[in-house]
């Protein structure tokens, strides 16, 4: 299973603080966690993409939605504290959803990155072959990740495709791509993203 957090600085926290709680907090649990893997912590970057503007996505690759209850578990005995503590001191979750991975996720760290949020008008299967021949076309670009959101549990439009790019230039090749298409996928936002701390305000 997938699990994706969007959230938000609370205005009253110093960028740098803000920061560094976020990594003290992701971080922390990526390591100390091994059934859970932080696939992609970043923050939107030149404002291009919609709010919130952080995102962290975890992969469990083992789990189903009975991580959930290891999670419950983990919280209310307190062994979460030191990290969640600090990050929600200074950040606010808006929205989280639980996804099917379409493709197996890829860990990425230091890239620059396009989003597209996206609403899936078909089945998973023909989802999962239009971004394996989109990526086919686009040699440069690494599709990273590819999610659907399980029934209706996480917010609109419910898909996100994640690609590294070899710099911004390369949006030129892709960020049109999706104009006019409805099938098997509609294209609703799209963002470009940083990992937290290199993002540009």
């Amino acid at each position: 299973m997938i699990y994706i957090e969007y959230y938000s600085r609370r205005p009253e926290i110093d960028l740098a603080e803000f920061h560094q709680a976020v990594r003290t907090g992701m971080e922390g649990w990526d390591e100390s966690f091994n059934e859970d893997q932080l696939v992609w912590s970043v923050a939107r970057t030149w404002r291009i993409g919609p709010l919130p503007e952080h995102i962290g996505v975890w992969y469990s690759p083992k789990f189903g939605f009975e991580r959930i209850d290891d999670w419950e578990s983990i919280f209310r005995a307190g062994e979460a504290d030191s990290y969640e503590s600090p990050f929600l001191k200074v950040a606010r979750i808006e929205a989280a959803g639980c996804y099917e991975p379409l493709l197996e996720p890829v860990r990425v760290r230091n890239g620059s990155y396009y989003a597209e949020f996206f609403r899936g008008n078909g089945e998973t299967a023909a989802i999962r072959n239009f971004y394996l021949k989109r990526a086919k076309q686009h040699p440069r670009l690494k599709l990273n990740l590819l999610v659907h959101r399980i029934g209706r549990l996480g917010p609109q439009p419910g898909g996100l495709a994640v690609w590294t790019l070899p710099n911004f230039a390369a949006l030129k090749e892709i960020a049109s791509g999706l104009d006019g298409v409805t099938k098997p996928v509609q294209l609703e936002a799209a963002g470009t993203y940083a990992d937290v701390g290199k993002q540009i305000l």
